[in-house]
């Protein structure tokens, strides 16, 4: 229904309601009204026969045709009248002695009970002068009248003559004003009301139009012309709605502008960044950024150096919405130019530094962390601008990956001169690291407490098992369920990288000439060990089946496995200091006559100092240290031993064995 129909039907309902409710008042009223009235005019008739009675008896002493002529005369409404009925004691008791019409006639009878009622009435009161009353019955059908009907009547006693005398009328006589009034009455609520209904039709009628333009205008809005405008001048709630509408559609309009550009920025922000992960043998990788807003400030990233390293920039931008993206895309291009000429984390930070001090407005900044991945080495380089450290997990534990120790740590843009430190990380079989942004540290649950590193590490343990892209979904469920909510206060970056292992590149040749040249033209070996006792032995039996397929006589196959396992257990022990999270790296280099043997530790170097005389007899017998006996052994098993420190690298001792 219709807002027209709905004030109509309103207004007419309203109306109808007033004219029941007046009609019956007024009604009511003018019948109470008149009843008293017509009940005080049959008293005041019967009064006035009583005073004539007394005063034909005063003058005459008795009734006479006069009096009965006049009292016959009388005339109440349409067929009303005044009666006298005789009530002496006497066989005459009851007869009509004056009447319009039935003078004679006895009403002392069952025929008349409503007379022989009043007769008892005024007996037993004991028939005292001017005894009076009022009655209601009606016409009964014996009786001459309007049968049926309904009369009043007023009697009094005129005891000198021991006269009943009584006015009667009937009640639709008396009350036929009373039917006057309300036919009037109704005639005038009815003629209102049509004049009424009109008025409002017509202004219901003015009232809508202008909502009719309104709901024009708004289809075609919504038909996608948003510059349309709802005219009118008018100063009343229509009048606001319409400049209120008007300011919708220049608020809408300006959004949808916005939006527009928003839109924009989110797709020259996503497809700023990579759109797949690189498919490299021996890794993994799997990436997700979830904006808080429609675009957002966190940023990934991969570059690829050469066949075997991989540099990945994670990092986050200060702010939010379209500033933050464009400092995104202002980010990604320092960091990538910086790429194309650095080849090491800190120095791609530096540069990139340099270039964003310049650029980036005062009070915007870029934490940025930036890594790569070695994976001819299994070996990860790493230096952090401000941004989170990623979390690696190894051997059923997750644990943050630790600080370089010297170097600045301010992300980029804060200050031009800015130098960074690095460290690396030797990666196993299996390793994961998990990189983020603290978007998801930071998110919160409803008693303000930050989900927290700590919570991370137990996701990532948790997850650890499940296929890169599971892990990603299951640390953001794990965050989501903490805090609660869906919706991100932050914006939310995760890229998981696990390491399969450097690719296996030894071949097993026959023990034979024509094998033993093929051997010697064979590229070099590779293996990456944990920096724990017991795993030289893996190197040991790689040198010594390398060096036995090369023609060694077996001899010289045997020395050449103590010296390697020596060196190892040196470099695990004295280099990494036993440490997990360092690597040890052993290459295997074969030449024409000779097989070269590299072992590669994160220390230092240790100190070689040899003595300038060496006792293996009193070393043997305890009388001396044993230290330094392993490096004297190495020395007199192969045919050259170099120990070097090399920067970024570590400490890398070098043994060659010559056939002969």
């Amino acid at each position: 229904m219709k807002i027209r129909s709905k004030l109509l039907l309103a207004v007419l309902l309203e109306i109808a309601l007033t004219i029941v409710i007046v009609i019956l008042w007024a009604y009511q009223g003018a019948q109470d009204e008149l009843e008293q009235l017509a009940r005080d005019l049959l008293r005041a008739q019967t009064d006035f026969a009583y005073a004539l009675c007394d005063r034909y008896n005063q003058r005459y002493g008795g009734p006479t045709e006069e009096l009965k002529e006049q009292l016959s005369a009388v005339r109440i409404a349409v067929d009303g009248y005044i009666v006298a009925i005789d009530n002496s004691d006497t066989p005459a008791k009851g007869n009509l002695l004056i009447h319009p019409t039935n003078v004679g006639d006895n009403l002392n009878s069952p025929r008349f009970p409503h007379i022989q009622k009043i007769i008892n009435r005024i007996d037993q009161a004991g028939k005292p002068d001017r005894y009076s009353a009022y009655d209601e019955y009606h016409q009964e059908t014996g009786a001459r009248g309007r049968q049926g009907e309904r009369k009043i009547v007023y009697y009094m006693y005129y005891k000198p003559w021991d006269w009943i005398l009584l006015s009667s009328a009937y009640e639709r006589d008396l009350f036929q004003s009373a039917d006057v009034v309300r036919h009037r009455t109704v005639e005038a609520i009815a003629a209102v009301a049509i004049l009424a209904v009109i008025i409002m039709t017509l202004s219901i009628r003015k009232i809508l139009a202008p909502l009719r333009q309104l709901n024009q205008t708004s289809q075609e809005v919504a038909n996608g012309r948003l510059d349309a405008t709802f005219a009118i001048d008018s100063q009343d709630e229509i009048g606001e709605l319409a400049r209120s509408f008007n300011k919708m559609l220049q608020s809408l309009q300006h959004n949808l502008r916005i939006t527009q550009e928003f839109e924009i920025a989110r797709r020259m922000q996503t497809e700023m960044l990579p759109a797949a992960p690189p498919n490299l043998p021996g890794l993994q990788l799997e990436a997700a950024s979830l904006p808080a807003t429609e675009v957002g400030g966190d940023f990934y990233d991969f570059i690829t150096l050469d066949e075997h390293r991989l540099a990945i920039i994670v990092g986050d931008v200060s702010g939010k919405g379209v500033s933050s993206a464009m400092v995104v895309s202002a980010a990604l291009s320092a960091i990538r130019f910086a790429a194309e000429g650095h080849q090491t984390p800190a120095g791609i930070l530096a540069l990139a530094n340099r270039r964003l001090a310049v650029d980036l407005q005062r009070g915007m900044f870029v934490a940025a962390f930036c890594g790569i991945l070695d994976l001819a080495r299994g070996r990860l380089l790493y230096a952090n601008a401000g941004q989170t450290l990623p979390i690696l997990y190894r051997n059923g534990e997750a644990m943050l990956l630790p600080s370089p120790e010297e170097g600045d740590r301010f992300p980029l843009g804060i200050r031009r001169q800015i130098a960074y430190g690095q460290r690396h990380l030797e990666l196993a079989a299996g390793d994961l690291l998990v990189f983020y942004t603290d978007g998801i540290v930071d998110m919160m649950n409803r008693d303000n407490e930050p989900y927290s590193f700590d919570r991370l590490c137990a996701s990532v343990h948790r997850h650890a098992r499940e296929s890169s892209n599971g892990i990603i979904q299951g640390l953001i469920r794990d965050a989501e369920a903490f805090s609660g909510s869906r919706d991100h206060s932050d914006d939310l970056t995760l890229l998981v990288a696990r390491f399969e292992g450097v690719p296996a590149t030894v071949r097993r040749f026959e023990a034979n000439g024509r094998n033993a040249g093929a051997a010697e033209q064979a590229v070099e070996i590779r293996l990456s060990l944990p920096s724990q006792p017991g795993f030289e032995k893996m190197a040991m039996v790689a040198a010594a089946e390398l060096a036995h397929q090369l023609g060694f006589p077996a001899s010289r196959v045997e020395d050449l496995r103590t010296a390697v396992a020596e060196a190892c257990l040196n470099a695990i022990e004295h280099g990494n200091k036993l440490n997990l999270m360092n690597r040890l790296d052993v290459l295997l280099r074969p030449g024409a006559h000779s097989l070269t043997v590299q072992v590669i530790d994160n220390g230092s170097g240790f100190a070689f100092e040899q003595p300038p005389t060496l006792s293996l007899e009193r070393k043997i017998s305890g009388e001396e240290s044993p230290r330094g006996l392993g490096l004297f052994l190495i020395a007199k098993l192969v045919d050259h031993v170099e120990y070097k420190v090399l920067p970024e690298l570590g400490h890398v001792t070098t043994l060659r064995m010559d056939k002969e």
